[in-house]
């Protein structure tokens, strides 16, 4: 079984298929190891496409994401195979000219508007519920930096006039339900702001410093279930009412902030278990940094936090209590991070893609990335942050295709990842090797045109791998310049 499809040649990879069964439990990372064959070997450079701005696959393959330049409106696409036919062999001939269009490879399905006039789709938000192929999109009025005084509102905090969350069946494109969050701030790029795990969707006002959790139900409707923040049960305000001490102004601290607070006062408790020396520790301790523990907010850390005191929270919704608090230079936190990755990025249970993202706790070939970049760090401390930095984790942020699998490729992430975010172009075609024969370069992926080098300042790119086929788009952007969008694919 050592060299159980370990044949270069396709053929007989499927040939010794018919006779050799993998180890229970191993039957898809087995076949996963067909796509060393199955690569992208043929590119159309600047495909002629509508002037879009693509989003993304979903996680199932059967849609690809799509706004308008104006971010009014979503079209979807249905990802379908080129197919043409030659007198002769085909693999000589050149692809035919009305080969090379973008509709020989996605039939748009619809396209609807979203956005109102004074409002515009978030293109970089976008979250998929695979189980029923719904999809949750956002529009927003323009920002405001100058927001009017709000009871209960963070100062500082910008504003949003309207935040307006859409669920779409991408089979039809049949708006099923919305809700909108009025004067508020709610962080869309890259999809920070919402989590989306099963039917519950949590998203986090960062002006009223409010979690809401959503729940969508079969029907399509959006249903608030639980709302974090002032109050962590559903009775808390109908409590303090009801006793007369119903919180005005600023009387109170927040319920998620009270629960904050009685955790760290009770592990400072437990920490010093001299009576005599208990008090000299809580004022040491606890008092002294407690206006640092009221003033701390709900955020999302995307920069630096060197100078800035960081904390992470775990919390019970059901009990409503904290369980743990962590310093983001904490090497515990680390260590869980390290070793069981894949619980801090929760996949749903069906998703039959997601269970395969690279990772440090199921693949190998993973910590060598982790022991580059800490070998990069000026010193623990400094790395443990850098890692912290990206908790937690956005949703749905990294592509399920095989061709990002550190067990079969190997690519210099510095220039293409799994993860979804827009890179500086390069000048270079980026490389996948097999991890198996580390001198053969499997496929490549050039991005821009096809006229050799050329000036790359400026251009940044993305790439849209799909899930299973060995389909990618490369799309290149350029300030008051068209899209270059190229096609890979294996032909």
């Amino acid at each position: 079984m050592v060299g159980f499809f370990r044949s270069g040649n396709l053929a007989s990879r499927v040939f010794d298929r018919q006779f050799l069964s993998p180890r229970p439990g191993a039957t898809v990372n087995t076949v996963r190891q067909f796509y060393e064959n199955l690569v992208p070997s043929y590119t159309i450079y600047g495909i002629d496409c509508p002037d879009y701005s693509f989003r993304k696959f979903t996680d199932d393959g059967k849609y690809l994401v799509a706004f308008s330049r104006n971010h009014q409106d979503l079209i979807v696409y249905r990802p379908i195979w080129l197919t043409f036919s030659c007198h002769e062999e085909c693999d000589s001939h050149d692809l035919p000219a009305n080969a090379e269009r973008f509709d020989s490879f996605f039939k748009q399905l619809y396209s609807i508007s979203l956005a109102s006039s004074n409002e515009y789709i978030c293109e970089d938000f976008f979250l998929y519920m695979e189980c029923h192929q719904y999809g949750l999109f956002a529009t927003s009025t323009a920002r405001s930096n100058e927001s009017s005084v709000t009871e209960g509102a963070i100062h500082g905090v910008p504003s949003i006039e309207k935040i307006t969350f859409y669920l779409v069946r991408l089979e039809d494109g049949a708006i099923l339900d919305e809700k909108a969050f009025c004067n508020d701030f709610i962080n869309l790029a890259h999809s920070i702001g919402a989590y989306l795990y099963e039917d519950l969707v949590c998203i986090v006002s960062l002006r009223y410093q409010t979690i809401h959790v959503l729940q969508i139900r079969d029907s399509g409707s959006l249903v608030e279930v639980r709302r974090i923040g002032a109050f962590c049960r559903e009775d808390d305000e109908l409590f303090l009412y009801s006793h007369g001490q119903a919180a005005q102004g600023s009387s109170f601290l927040p319920g998620i902030k009270q629960r904050l607070l009685s955790f760290i006062f009770r592990k400072t408790w437990n920490e010093e278990p001299d009576q005599a020396l208990r008090v000299q520790h809580l004022k040491k301790k606890f008092y002294f940094h407690f206006q640092d523990y009221v003033d701390l907010i709900i955020w999302k850390v995307t920069r630096s936090t060197d100078q800035n005191l960081a904390f992470f929270a775990v919390y019970n919704m059901e009990t409503t209590e904290i369980v743990s608090l962590y310093q983001n230079s904490s090497e515990e936190l680390y260590s869980l991070f390290e070793h069981y990755y894949d619980h801090f990025h929760a996949n749903p249970q069906n998703s039959l893609h997601e269970k395969f993202i690279s990772s440090n706790p199921n693949s190998v070939h993973a910590p060598d990335q982790l022991r580059t970049i800490k070998s990069k760090a000026s010193s623990p401390s400094q790395f443990v942050k850098k890692m912290m930095a990206s908790l937690p984790y956005t949703c749905q942020s990294q592509s399920p295709s095989p061709y990002f699998d550190l067990s079969i490729f190997r690519y210099d992430e510095k220039l293409f990842s799994a993860i979804d975010r827009h890179r500086h172009c390069t000048e270079y075609p980026i490389k996948f090797i097999s991890v198996r024969q580390p001198n053969v370069v499997k496929f490549k992926i050039k991005p821009g045109s096809d006229s050799g080098a050329s000036d790359s300042r400026g251009k940044r790119i993305s790439s849209l791998f799909h899930p299973f086929f060995p389909l990618a788009l490369s799309i290149q952007q350029t300030n008051m310049q068209p899209t270059v969008v190229n096609v890979h694919f294996r032909r």
